[in-house]
């Protein structure tokens, strides 16, 4: 899940940040969101854990008609929320999402227009739903690539400001402030691959975590491109930890790396956890294996889902391009070793999403169809429409999802979904 959040459920508000002056501050969309001062986080130094190896060292792939995973079809557990559709550039999608402890929903929002007989999508800033509206939040400047939300008045984004990454941004009561992060942090936070969850964001070798006044840098002993647990897990607290730090947390290499070991945090230390490599059929070639998501249900009962996708040598499709296969994967942490369950081919795992009775939903690449397992069962539901992100409120059973429409003549609607 792509989220970045304070530690406590009313975070200190954004312009109060130690050692680096008041931030650039505005109502949104009224002035540009630039940062004026820059961001260091205070640097962690030291302890980490020895490495674990990989238990089974890898997971070979099974003939094309097994299926560990048979996920009966159900009625779908989910309905449609109002999107506002009267409201101007409505044709679109909601795009990254988040949900604050008190129900606030809040996401990017990507317009669509046809342009020169295409689809323009343009970014349109943040939307927030308390429930009742719809209020919209433009950020002229800002391309917003991690989002997390405390509450309806408390979000904060990691992205980019005028095509350059560092970006830290929050609203506390409707008002912006924005500042950049320094040196190689401002390099890689923002860009493609920044992930967080809790009071921890993460990016490539290094993670952040917010202590209630101020960002710590953490070096990660791996790579990293998601993260799960903390305040969503049974591992930590709902205010994100305490002086657990966030209390079980889990970092895997994410949807933009091949596949690498995981990291685990058990409230005091990074520890690399090694991950069973993921086979490939005989004949393949360009592999791309990825781990895309990871959640954590308890100190020993970790998901990590994502998939495997290669070409097939030889074969072509009907438009005479190189034949691509796939298949996914979810692989499950029991305290010392991994199990490996593989899909059916045809899709991989994208997402995943703790559904606060000590399972799980699990979103695949087409968009439309989502899994929850739940007491060792696996069932799947089609949706009505293309689904982008995942989100639980925290400390509840509600689960969203973020989205758009099936497009028609070309332009797809805003969609967002809860489940029931």
């Amino acid at each position: 899940m792509l989220a970045v959040a304070a530690c406590t459920a009313t975070p200190p508000a954004p312009t109060l940040v130690p050692g680096t002056g008041a931030a650039t501050t505005s109502r949104p969309g009224t002035a540009s969101p630039t940062p004026g001062t820059s961001l260091s986080p205070v640097p962690v130094i030291g302890g980490g854990l020895p490495a674990l190896p990989a238990k089974p060292a890898g997971c070979a792939q099974p003939p094309a008609g097994t299926d560990d995973i048979r996920a009966v079809q159900a009625e779908p557990g989910w309905r449609a929320l109002p999107t506002d559709e009267s409201a101007a550039g409505e044709y679109g999608s909601l795009h990254d999402l988040a949900v604050g402890r008190d129900g606030a929903v809040w996401a990017t929002h990507l317009t669509q227009r046809l342009a020169a007989e295409s689809v323009e999508t343009t970014f349109a800033g943040l939307r927030r739903w308390d429930g009742t509206r719809w209020t919209s939040y433009s950020l002229p400047g800002v391309q917003v690539t991690a989002l997390s939300a405390t509450s309806a008045t408390n979000a904060w984004v990691f992205g980019l400001a005028d095509g350059r990454s560092g970006l830290v941004g929050a609203f506390q009561h409707d008002t912006w402030a924005a500042l950049r992060l320094t040196g190689r942090l401002g390099d890689t936070f923002g860009a493609g691959g920044t992930a967080a969850r809790g009071a921890w964001a993460v990016s490539g070798r290094s993670a952040l975590w917010w202590n209630g006044s101020t960002w710590q840098h953490y070096d990660l002993p791996a790579p990293a491109g998601a993260v799960g647990g903390g305040s969503g897990s049974g591992g930590g607290s709902g205010n994100g930890g305490g002086d657990k730090r966030g209390g079980d947390v889990w970092t895997v290499s994410g949807p933009l790396i091949d596949q690498g070991p995981a990291a685990h945090w058990n409230g005091a230390a990074w520890q690399q956890v090694g991950v069973p490599a993921l086979g490939l059929p005989p004949r393949s070639e360009s592999p791309r294996v990825r781990l895309s998501d990871v959640v954590v249900l308890g100190p020993a009962d970790v998901w990590v889902v994502g998939g495997v996708s290669w070409l097939v040598p030889d074969e072509f499709t009907k438009n005479n391009e190189p034949l691509e296969r796939s298949r996914p994967v979810a692989l499950h942490w029991d305290g010392g070793t991994w199990q490996c369950r593989w899909g059916a081919p045809g899709s991989t795992f994208t997402q995943a999403e703790p559904d606060g009775r000590d399972g799980m939903w699990v979103l695949d690449s087409t968009g439309s169809r989502i899994l929850h397992f739940a007491g060792g069962r696996w069932t799947s539901q089609t949706l009505d429409g293309t689904i982008d992100a995942l989100a639980q409120r925290p400390g509840t059973t509600q689960v969203y999802a973020a989205g758009s429409s099936h497009p028609e003549k070309g332009l797809a609607r805003a969609m967002l979904w809860r489940t029931r």
